[in-house]
């Protein structure tokens, strides 16, 4: 189990360098501008479950050196940092669809999304700071729970949203293109919807295979778009300047 951990800290550590570089060239390098705001949920998505392995870090190798109460604020901290960068992560979903799609329905839905994330992100730093200094779960448990049950179901929504808004896109090479990114995310998230539904059980079965198969996708998800994003600078290097992806 502890080498599980510890590799697995490492490889979720890994695809976040990746992912972060990746942010960097799609922000700086020659890309079409429609892309560039697509590794964000990724580097989000990627710290998020880096978050999961310091947790279980700490579990394995630190907390039994600590008091009780100490331990406890620990991982609170790390259940905070957790619950903050998927807060990022989904609204970085939304983003990206708003920026492929364009229009104003995804213009609305991004602002809306805007204005719940940081709402729900306040609530969590509220609840925190309770169980901080009052030892209160009152509001944080709840606010993480919630996270928990409906993070990966409203990040496949996006994705589907993306699927269908992508067939009305007037560019046929551009349309293909990302119709294909957003088939194999909606696969990718499907996966991950019905893996956190029995994460439980399979802990209860084996603590190690959990971690695996967040690996797993972690690696999955961090490749398919490395390799979508090389399709699309090809792609874009190809086109004449008067024929240039959006």
């Amino acid at each position: 189990m502890a080498l599980v951990v510890i590799l697995g800290l490492i490889f979720t550590l890994a695809a976040t360098f990746v992912s972060m570089a990746l942010l960097v060239r799609t922000a700086f390098g020659h890309v079409p501008h429609a892309i560039t705001f697509l590794p964000v949920p990724l580097v989000l998505h990627n710290l998020w479950m880096s978050a999961r392995f310091v947790d279980a870090c700490l579990r394995q190798f630190v907390l039994t050196s600590v008091t009780p109460a100490s331990a406890m604020r620990l991982l609170a901290f790390v259940f905070l940092a957790a619950a903050l960068f998927a807060v990022g992560c989904l609204y970085g979903c939304v983003s990206v669809v708003h920026q492929l799609l364009g229009g104003k329905t995804a213009r609305r839905v991004r602002r809306g999304a805007k204005h719940v994330a940081l709402l729900y992100a306040a609530l969590l730093v509220v609840g925190w700071s309770a169980y901080q200094f009052q030892a209160s779960t009152v509001l944080f448990t709840p606010l993480r729970l919630v996270l928990a049950v409906v993070s990966f179901p409203l990040a496949l929504a996006t994705w589907i949203w993306l699927l269908v808004g992508a067939r009305s896109l007037p560019d046929a090479p551009w349309r293909a293109a990302v119709v294909r990114l957003a088939r194999s995310y909606v696969v990718l998230f499907l996966v991950m919807t019905v893996f956190a539904a029995v994460r439980d059980r399979l802990w209860a079965a084996s603590p190690a295979l959990p971690l695996v198969v967040d690996v797993f996708l972690v690696l999955t998800y961090t490749l398919v778009t490395v390799l979508w994003v090389e399709s699309a600078e090809r792609s874009a290097h190809r086109a004449s300047p008067h024929q240039a992806m959006p």
